[in-house]
Formats: structure tokens, sequence, C-alpha cells
């Protein structure tokens, strides 16, 4: 069984795809001096959190509970534990505690690690579910998430490439849970022409912030996207890289958003922390900035500028797509009109008409 963390990084590395560690008995019980070494290493992390007065608020309350730690003796249970309370001061859910995985942490993989994760992102599409031209001539792309290897860039040019002559695009990531940064980048690189700046990273190293600026590729492996309409699907299930998209599109105002308001995961972390004896910890050490804003969406998510139920989301950007989609000639403009007429229709037919075929 793999997991796979899927946090707003800077580098196209910083995917955590690992494995569980199978263990033929019970974990290993805890002493309190075991205990004591995590809680010492856990709190040394914290120095370099991006918010350094909650990082000291997080200490204290590890601190506060030192002899409650001690007391639990089940390795799992006690990660399960620091990161409750972690997040309980944090009010940040990439604050995390883990236990008995194949680390994510180590500055080099191995040749098999890495043909392992490239394994999985291939077998997963580099995160693309789906890319398609719906009835009516309007685009759309299912991305469930930013995938970091260095064939995702070849699969979203493919993705443009079939999308490319509609009159309307819709971006689904209502279930989409972040991934690489650098690659959600390229994305939005297809619907500009010319550099712009997206929301930069700022990240605290030793008592200091440093800003990591983002600003659109000059260069992508297929067409741009250009003058014509983009829908972004989002929902409670949106994190981290997909907020990022969802956020900057609506600044730029080069997308509507249709659905839900996202999770409100802005904070992101260059990788895992050996806590030793099998634990890790996430503690982020960056956090997003909008250059047009000058904050994110952490705790608070990205509002909809349309919103609707859950489930409604598609339907809905769907007749909106068609509506704002011009068509060159007499059999799109019928098609277009067809589909308008009932856009459910259209899609569940679209969809029986895919599965029958």
């Amino acid at each position: 069984m793999r997991r796979m963390a899927l946090i707003l990084v800077q580098s196209a590395s910083l995917l955590l795809v690992s494995a569980t560690i199978a263990h033929s008995a019970a974990p290993p019980q805890l002493s309190a001096a075991q205990v004591d070494g995590v809680i010492n290493r856990l709190n040394d992390s914290l120095k370099d959190y991006i918010f350094p007065n909650v990082a000291k608020s997080v200490q204290r309350q590890l601190q506060a509970h030192r002899n409650d730690y001690r007391a639990i003796k089940d390795p799992v249970a006690l990660a399960s534990r620091l990161t409750l309370d972690m997040r309980a001061v944090g009010h940040d859910h990439h604050l995390q505690v883990s236990y008995g995985e194949e680390l994510a942490f180590k500055s080099e993989e191995s040749t098999e690690q890495k043909r392992q994760a490239h394994a999985y992102d291939e077998a997963n599409g580099f995160g693309f579910r789906s890319a398609r031209r719906l009835p009516g001539n309007v685009g759309y792309i299912d991305l469930s998430y930013f995938s970091p290897d260095p064939d995702a860039g070849a699969q979203l040019g493919a993705a443009m490439q079939i999308v490319s002559g509609t009159g309307a695009l819709i971006i689904d990531l209502r279930h989409n849970g972040g991934g690489s940064g650098d690659t959600a980048a390229t994305l939005l690189s297809y619907f500009f022409d010319g550099p712009v700046e997206l929301s930069s990273i700022v990240e605290h190293r030793a008592g200091h912030d440093m800003v990591r600026q983002k600003w659109t590729s000059p260069y992508i492996s297929g067409p741009r996207y250009l003058d014509k309409p983009i829908y972004i699907l989002v929902s409670v299930h949106t994190h981290s890289a997909a907020e990022f998209c969802a956020y900057d599109m609506k600044n730029l105002h080069r997308a509507t958003l249709v659905g839900e308001r996202t999770s409100g995961d802005a904070n992101s972390s260059t990788g895992e922390v050996d806590l030793g004896g099998g634990f890790a910890a996430l503690i982020p050490n960056g956090r997003a900035r909008s250059p047009i804003t000058n904050t994110n969406w952490e705790g608070v998510g990205v509002q909809p500028d349309v919103a609707t139920g859950a489930g409604d989301e598609l339907t809905a950007a769907y007749a909106m797509a068609l509506k704002a989609s011009r068509s060159a000639s007499d059999s799109l403009r019928k098609e277009r009109d067809s589909a308008l007429a009932n856009p459910r229709s259209a899609l569940l037919e679209e969809i029986d008409g895919f599965i029958t075929k």
C-alpha cells in the first residue's frame, strides 16, 4: 500500500510517494526515554516553521503534554496524538507526525525508489484522469494531482493539445490533492501570452524569511490557450497546489471558479524531518503570497465565483461554457445549441456514449 503526501512544494522532486513498511509483528513498545527523544527532535524541527510565534505555541503545547506522551506505548498512537495536538494549536493541516513508513526525507533517493515513483505516476497518467472534448466544443480536463515527474510536462502538453481547438475549457480540480507547485505553474503558463507573476513562496529558514518568486514559463510543450473562457471546478477536496491554481487564476481574472470553498491549505513543506525511531514530521516552512492580494488562502480557502452544491459544479460550468463559447461553423453552433437546451442530459449522453462505444 502506498501513501502520497500531496503538498504545495517548490521543487519538482518533492511529491512524496512512499510505501508503507510491512510489519510481521506488533509495533515495538516505546519507553519514556524514546518518547522524550522524539519530542525533543520535534520541538527542534519547529524552529523553521513558517510562523515563529505559532511555532512557540506548538512547542509549549508539546511540553505541557510531555507526561501524557510518555504514557503512550504504541508509536502509531503517539504519532496520531502529536499530529492532533500540533494542529489544535497551529490550525495547519500540513503539520503532521507519522510512524512506520519508508520515509521520503532522504536527500538522495535510490534508483529503485525513483523507478517506483515514476511507475506510479505513469500508471496514473501523471495525475490526468481525463482530457476530452465535450458536446458543443467545450474542453474538459480532470486533474487529480500535480505530478513532479519530469514526464509530467509532456503529459500536460498532450492534454492541452486535445482541447486546443475548443471554444471554452473546464478544468476539474474538485478532487485534486495538490502536489508539485512547479507543475501547477506550468499549467497556468498555457493561459497567458507573456510572463505573468504568480503567487510566490515565502520560506522561513534559520530565523530568516526568503522569497521565491513564481512566474509563468515562456516555454511550454503544447499550444497556449488564449482569449477563451476558462472555468475551474473546486470543492472542499481541492488542496494546496490546486488551490494555488484556483486562487491565482481568479485574482488574475483569467478563470471563473465554480463549486464550493476549497480546503484552505496554503502552507508548504520542503520535505519530511527525521525524528528517529521510525518517526517523521512534516513542518511547513513556506507560505504562499499573492502579488495581487499580498496574502493567501490559508484557513479560509478559495471562494468560488459561482457557488453550487456538491455534484452540481460540472453541469453549471458546462452551461456557462456553452453560452460563452463561440463556434465558427453551423454544425458546431447546432451542436452547442442542442447541448445548451439540456446541459445535464448532454453530459449524461456523452458519458453513456463513451461507455457503450
